[in-house]
């Protein structure tokens, strides 16, 4: 992608930022990351952004726990979240949660208030 990014469509490499050791993608650096882009100075409002994750994903059904509700918005189903690195890391006694679409979806609306709407999201899980 990086490759892609840069090769054909001309991204400077320093405005590309890749989490790609094995410990880096955690949940933590994941969300820092995709937060850290409605407060960076590189981007401007209406610039274009790609957000690019390939790794795993996973779903949890909501029949088990009744309707979701919040805010008069009533939903049934799944969630579907993405997998940090570290939501299965052995020896610690925290449990780490998934990146749930309901909090991607926070967050590339705070990204959007602030730097525009001109977000493409790339999902590869």
């Amino acid at each position: 992608m990086e490759e892609f990014l840069t090769k054909y469509l001309g991204v400077p490499e320093g405005h590309i930022q890749c989490l790609l050791t094995v410990t880096t993608p955690t949940r933590k650096k994941i969300i820092d990351t995709l937060l850290g882009l409605s407060t960076s100075p590189q981007i401007q409002h209406g610039d274009n952004i790609i957000i690019y994750f390939a790794g795993h994903g996973s779903s949890y059904d909501l029949e088990d726990s009744g309707p979701f509700e919040a805010d008069d918005i009533s939903a049934v189903g799944f969630i579907q979240a993405l997998c940090p690195v570290d939501r299965t890391a052995s020896g610690i006694d925290i449990s780490i949660h998934d990146i749930s679409d309901r909090e991607i979806n926070t967050i590339l609306a705070e990204i959007s208030r602030v730097k525009g709407n001109h977000i493409t999201l790339i999902l590869d899980c």
